[in-house]
């Protein structure tokens, strides 16, 4: 059965295996029918991504007929220029960042933060690239009764900065994901699809409480173009996980 949407994976999700042998990896993750990939782990110091070059691992997806979309980036602002170099001659479609929590962050710290995002947007911009969010779950905990993730989506530039909404931590938060889709629409093109129980622990897609039935007949609305499966990077069974995950959503009708 064909994919009813655009469904990729999120590859820091198989590290471990990708760490021992990356080309058997990727044929796996092949071979179980994704064709869309994003990754993480990119360094900017030495400019890899998996101990490569992205051009080199850009060749390795090539062989394997990925289409490599979008890619997680550190993005300080002087580390912007340089992932755009290395990556805008991979043709991908978004660069994505997030944050570490940080308690001692003030609302106004994350308006400055929305400001630096907007630069960063416009500049992935001049080099043909979407510049986007990636949510964690403290960003929904109020500060002053703000929630930093409306702060970010109420400062920033819809054109620069898109939104990649992390199904499971929103959830986890203990938040509807539908909330935000309705009140910031075209805001959230890219999904991670990842499903949590109700204690917050990940576990694979269909067998958690987040309700993705109900988030897909709102794609359209949410600006959807790509749903990302992403399962925990330290478990020893990551390939298993992705599988698991890409039948539940193959068998979709959504």
């Amino acid at each position: 059965m064909a994919n009813p949407f655009p469904l990729g994976v999120q590859l820091w999700s198989v590290k471990n295996e990708l760490s021992k042998d990356v080309d058997a990896t990727l044929k796996a993750v092949a071979d179980t029918g994704f064709s869309v990939v994003e990754t993480a782990g990119y360094d900017p110091g030495s400019r890899t991504i998996f101990g490569m070059p992205p051009k080199i691992f850009l060749d390795k997806l090539k062989h394997f007929d990925f289409n490599w979309v979008s890619a997680h980036i550190p993005a300080p602002v002087e580390n912007i220029e340089r992932a755009l170099d290395d990556f805008a001659i991979t043709g991908i479609k978004y660069l994505v960042a997030s944050m570490y929590p940080d308690p001692g962050r003030t609302p106004d710290d994350y308006r400055r933060i929305a400001e630096q995002y907007n630069h960063i947007g416009l500049a992935a911009k001049a080099s043909g690239i979407q510049f986007g969010y990636h949510n964690h779950h403290f960003e929904f905990d109020a500060l002053h009764g703000e929630k930093p993730f409306e702060i970010l989506l109420n400062n920033t530039d819809p054109e620069g900065v898109v939104f990649e909404m992390d199904m499971g931590w929103v959830v986890q938060s203990g938040n509807d994901p539908l909330e935000f889709i309705k009140k910031y629409p075209g805001r959230f093109p890219l999904w991670h699809l990842r499903d949590v129980d109700q204690n917050g622990q990940s576990v694979n897609a269909g067998e958690g409480v987040v309700d993705f039935h109900s988030v897909f007949q709102h794609k359209k609305e949410a600006g959807f173009i790509y749903g990302i499966i992403e399962t925990p990077s330290a478990a020893a069974d990551g390939l298993e996980r992705v599988a698991a995950c890409y039948k539940y959503f193959e068998k979709q009708q959504w």
